[in-house]
């Protein structure tokens, strides 16, 4: 380490910079992410909740379990929906001939029965 006029003129403007780093810092205001807030006031039916719920975070889970407790009760009284009627073909054609019946329709029991028509359908089917 040379020792010399400019090794302490150096040292000095590191002191003079620290110093007035931490004046710069003192001086600048600090927030405390909302703990030193003024209480709010509140009046009416925002009062009324309040006393109940003087958290945010209640309030909060209120308003969800009021809106879970609202779609449930919908829910149940709307009973999930209404059963439709199964649609049955306005022109269905008949089974005889070469006409095999949807998998799905009631005729296609009767259809099979025969030993005939069992054999065009395993026919159909393996095309």
């Amino acid at each position: 380490i040379t020792k010399g006029p400019h090794c302490c003129s150096n040292m000095n403007a590191i002191r003079f910079t620290a110093r007035n780093a931490q004046n710069l810092v003192q001086k600048t205001s600090r927030r405390n992410m909302g703990g030193s807030a003024a209480p709010q006031e509140y009046t009416g039916v925002d009062a009324v909740v309040r006393k109940v719920f003087p958290e945010d975070y209640q309030l909060a889970a209120a308003i969800l379990v009021g809106y879970g407790a609202l779609i449930g009760v919908g829910k149940a009284s709307m009973g999930g929906g209404k059963e439709e009627a199964p649609v049955a073909a306005a022109a269905a054609p008949a089974t005889s001939g070469d006409a095999i019946p949807s998998v799905e329709s009631p005729e296609f029991e009767t259809f099979i029965e025969s030993e005939a028509n069992l054999m065009k359908w395993v026919e159909s089917v393996s095309k």
